[in-house]
């Protein structure tokens, strides 16, 4: 890893991709490791977890970085386009952003890996599970976007409006970064594109065991839809974390990675 940076026990720096720069973060445990993708990946005792962000970057993702960190080796990439990765000519559609990962993973030594996709990161890391399952070892999915019933610009904006009183105002900051990183253009064009992602005809090619989480107080993520994704994986399990919303905070990171562990494990956690 190239240009480390440290940010609150979260160091970041530029991996490469063929001939494309990724930006990753990882947590503090991971600093001596370097990733160029040229062969020489970093030596893991453990199946290392690659965090998938939703809409904006991996910038999001730091609290789920510290607490899965203190259990394995983790990376969060900022995919292309968003945050401070490259950006492809053309917004990639779920089906490019999950080839360009996996490429990642693969080019840096980091395939099968357990996967982890955090809300519209949940669309990619199924594409890729269901499309490449060599490369996936379980599958973990939070609050997985997008319901069936919210799949038009104007009723996803009155989802998350009703879920802003629940998210940190400390994220405000964060998302306008993001926002102005990718481009309004960008942004907007992968709304669209992850609205025109039919999800859940996906789920049933899903092989790797997966883990469904449901954030209690997430407005975007209802029950019913939470179940339906569980129902249609052929071997998952699913639970509602209570006192969580769609966006983790530190707390319920913490809770997050200690019932996500004990499911690697093999022991069930579904409530």
């Amino acid at each position: 890893m190239a240009e480390v940076a440290r940010r609150n026990g979260v160091y970041g720096g530029w991996t490469h991709s063929g001939k494309h720069r990724i930006y990753v973060r990882v947590p503090t445990a991971l600093k001596q490791h370097s990733m160029n993708g040229n062969g020489s990946g970093p030596d893991l005792d453990q199946v290392p977890m690659v965090l998938v962000h939703g809409f904006g970057s991996s910038r999001t993702l730091k609290p789920l970085i510290r607490a899965f960190g203190a259990q394995r080796p983790v990376y969060a990439p900022d995919l292309p386009g968003f945050g401070m990765s490259d950006q492809p000519v053309h917004p990639l559609d779920v089906p490019g952003l999950a080839d360009a990962l996996r490429h990642w993973m693969i080019d840096n030594d980091l395939a099968p890996a357990v996967l982890v996709g955090c809300s519209f990161g949940c669309q990619v890391a199924v594409d890729l599970t269901a499309r490449y399952p060599a490369s996936v070892d379980s599958l973990v999915l939070i609050a997985p976007t997008v319901d069936s019933k919210v799949r038009t610009p104007g009723e996803l904006v009155k989802r998350w409006a009703r879920n802003a009183h629940h998210a940190s105002p400390r994220r405000a900051g964060t998302l306008v970064h993001d926002f102005i990183d990718a481009g309004p253009w960008r942004s907007i064009s992968t709304i669209n594109l992850a609205l025109e992602d039919e999800f859940e005809t996906k789920l049933a090619d899903v092989e790797a065991p997966t883990l469904v989480i449901r954030p209690a107080k997430d407005r975007l993520v209802p029950d019913g839809w939470a179940e339906h994704v569980a129902d249609l994986i052929p071997e998952s399990e699913l639970l509602v974390l209570q006192k969580a919303g769609h966006s983790m905070r530190p707390k319920a990171a913490g809770r997050l990675a200690e019932l996500v562990e004990t499911y690697l494990a093999g022991e069930s956690v579904a409530g």
